[in-house]
């Protein structure tokens, strides 16, 4: 995945965490054994591991079209070798499995260190799969019988996904000004009877050319009182499958929400600005983007743990 040691390339930095590694990997592996997720235990790995290992990670990672052009036999580590076991050991020391948004590999995700933009660079979509793919091999690491943490679960409900307009399009933090994103409930999984006819609303900016800040989450139009924990805005490219992942640095400030939603009647028509209502967080969260070049655009998803 790489061609160059990132010592040949003192003006490339990593950007913030959010599926490509680089030949720093490699400086970095006597820093191991200090490394959250670093695997110290040895044996046979377990069998859901390796698994959701193979058919995730690995699928992405080993191709010669991919990190395998590297790190398959000429670039340690051989997290992309043609030998799945010995891929998943090199593999597995570079993972946070209590936290796999926070692993190695995504540091290197898309700051085109091995100058493929096709693979590494910051349009490639592959920030969302290998995110995406690590928080499922988490899953199977830590499951019950693993000895591991317990897993992750799953949001209980889920809006539609939505479109983001390209960070070109909207309005900076100093405009002030913010556009709105609204999503109709009653395309929420699974439905929610007061919120039939309701909408969720959120406020974006473009803070900087990298991320989107999204303000003031609102839900007018339910028709019983309904009571709300935990918002989570999903991010990922459109080209990638599922709803997408949060923010590993600031997009999880929502998570912790506990609030009713009132009764309310949304205006007809639907105003251009955003609604004169409350909001259910005042607290702002910035979530980086995938496609801030405008190759690819990038959707959202809204989830939520309790609405009852």
């Amino acid at each position: 995945m790489m061609r160059h040691r990132l010592d040949d390339h003192p003006n490339k930095r990593p950007r913030a965490p959010r599926r490509a590694v680089g030949a720093g990997v490699a400086a970095a592996m006597a820093l191991l054994g200090c490394m959250p997720g670093a695997d110290q235990t040895g044996g046979p790995p377990p069998a859901a591991g390796l698994d959701a290992f193979r058919s995730g990670f690995y699928t992405f990672a080993s191709p010669s079209t991919s990190c395998g052009m590297c790190h398959a036999s000429v670039q340690v580590p051989f997290f992309a070798s043609p030998d799945v076991q010995a891929a998943y050991t090199a593999a597995k020391a570079l993972v946070d499995f209590a936290n796999p948004t926070n692993s190695l590999f995504i540091v290197y995700t898309r700051n085109n260190h091995c100058g493929v933009a096709t693979v590494c660079g910051p349009s490639s979509g592959s920030p969302a799969i290998v995110q995406q793919d690590l928080v499922k091999w988490a899953n199977a690491e830590t499951s019950p019988g693993s000895g591991g943490s317990p897993p992750l679960t799953a949001l209980a409900y889920l809006t539609a996904s939505m479109a983001i307009p390209p960070l070109s399009t909207l309005p900076t933090l100093t405009a002030g000004k913010t556009a709105v994103l609204r999503f109709a409930l009653s395309n929420l999984k699974p439905g929610v009877a007061p919120l039939a006819k309701a909408i969720l609303e959120l406020e974006i900016v473009a803070p900087n050319p990298t991320e989107y800040r999204f303000t003031n989450p609102k839900i007018g139009g339910s028709t019983a009182v309904v009571q709300l924990t935990g918002l989570h805005v999903l991010v990922k490219p459109s080209a990638v499958a599922g709803p997408g992942s949060e923010d590993p640095n600031q997009g999880d400030t929502w998570d912790a929400i506990s609030a009713s939603i009132p009764v309310s009647t949304l205006p007809n028509p639907l105003p251009t600005t955003p609604l004169s209502m409350t909001p259910l967080d005042t607290r702002a969260i910035a979530v980086g983007a995938y496609s801030s070049t405008g190759d690819l655009n990038d959707t959202i998803t809204v989830g939520f743990d309790v609405l009852q």
